[in-house]
């Protein structure tokens, strides 16, 4: 009997422990460019509004997104399930997460695959008011999508139902309403220590 209930124990800690393993922590770089609806390229118009990178950092819990000169773009908490949207390191607006923000959101697994950061990605597509988005994801890169089940904003949740927990490597979504394409691709996947202090919020950001 002994022997059976430290069996059952160890299955339980590798378990665990293959689970924790499974989890991207870390760092995802993405490039942008933008083209309109006949394909020509307007990177330069409108890289000003979106910027040209994002430089995306995730753990179990919360990320958080800088643009190529450092500044904080966007950060969300799972524990209390708020999104904060900043412009040029500013904090603009606190969202609950669970705020809808398209009356549909249409999932549709493609056959399509990519070879993505040197990962083979499979795809989904996501059609909501007012865009239509392709999303590339390996499975191997992923995280809980338990533990941001509730997040509804940008119908995220939706995603990484749909993708198992994987995380985007590259997207192109096509805005119907604004008329532009709009492809972000990963050229960096790195897996690195992050601790609760890499997602605290500003001092200056108001919490009201």
């Amino acid at each position: 009997m002994r022997k059976l209930i430290a069996s059952l124990m160890l299955a339980v800690v590798l378990t665990a422990f293959t689970v924790d393993e499974d989890i991207f922590v870390g760092k995802i770089l993405y490039k942008y460019s933008f083209s309109d609806m006949n394909g020509n390229e307007i990177t330069e118009k409108l890289s000003p509004y979106f910027g040209r990178e994002q430089h995306y950092f995730i753990d179990s819990e919360n990320y958080k997104a800088l643009d190529e000169n450092g500044d904080l773009v966007q950060l969300y908490s799972s524990e209390t399930n708020t999104y904060y949207y900043f412009n040029k390191g500013k904090f603009v607006q606190k969202i609950d997460g669970s705020t809808q923000t398209s009356k549909k959101a249409v999932v549709t697994e493609l056959d399509l695959e990519d070879e993505i950061a040197g990962y083979n990605c499979k795809a989904v597509q996501i059609e909501t008011d007012n865009a239509t988005t392709v999303y590339y994801y390996s499975p191997s890169i992923k995280t809980d999508k338990e533990v941001f089940s509730k997040h509804n904003f940008g119908e995220w949740n939706r995603y990484l139902e749909a993708t198992g927990g994987g995380l985007t490597l590259k997207f192109v979504m096509t805005d119907h309403k604004n008329g532009y394409v709009w492809t972000s691709v990963a050229t960096e996947v790195s897996r690195m220590d992050l601790s609760a202090e890499d997602f605290v919020l500003p001092s200056d950001a108001n919490k009201n």
